[in-house]
């Protein structure tokens, strides 16, 4: 906005005006046909989200993913999506690359609903609640009739310098795949 020279009102500023653009029809984009996704998507928290890819599209995209929390970083889609095509059985397994942010609640979300129902509520015996547990394997099979996803290499919080500014960041290494499997969990000592 500006300063009308004849009123002193704000009025539409002509100069400072940028194109939106309105995607039509939004939606998911297909994947090719794989049997292993291994990716490094791009590093945009939610907050930057606007301004890096614009307005609408992100409109677009949340309009077309509605079962990512709008919170989530832009990484989250990706890791949502080789997800649901890892418990439907289009992938044996997925391996992403991911802001540390991933542990936090916002984004947490995205990978709890896809473990589901291998993470539960506990219930103690007063009726309270202790909080969500893992569920012991045999059960979670059960529940989820064998398409248990379950997270089988974690690095949560490993240093990465962004070659396009050489910003120092803190980075998450996840892989997932279907079944009851033996996990492993590195952390950087050094």
């Amino acid at each position: 906005m500006k300063k009308s020279p004849v009123t002193g009102e704000d009025i539409p500023d002509e100069t400072a005006r940028m194109p939106v653009e309105r995607y039509v029809n939004p939606r998911k984009a297909a994947w090719p046909e794989a049997d292993f996704v291994l990716g490094n998507p791009p590093f945009i928290g939610n907050k930057r989200m606007r301004t890096a890819l614009g307005d609408g599209y992100v409109e677009a995209l949340r309009g077309a993913w509605q079962d990512v929390p709008e919170s989530a970083d832009f990484v989250m889609y990706w890791w949502h999506h080789a997800a649901q095509m890892t418990r439907r059985g289009a992938l044996l397994r997925f391996g992403l690359i991911a802001t540390n942010s991933i542990r936090q609640a916002f984004n947490r979300r995205v990978i709890e609903a896809a473990l589901l129902p291998a993470i539960a509520d506990t219930k103690l015996a007063d009726g309270g609640s202790a909080g969500r547990q893992i569920r012991p394997a045999a059960e979670c099979a059960s529940a989820c009739k064998n398409r248990c996803l379950a997270l089988v290499f974690a690095i949560p919080d490993h240093p990465w310098v962004d070659v396009a500014d050489g910003a120092a960041v803190r980075i998450a290494m996840t892989v997932a795949s279907v079944g009851n499997v033996n996990a492993t969990l590195r952390q950087v000592v050094d």
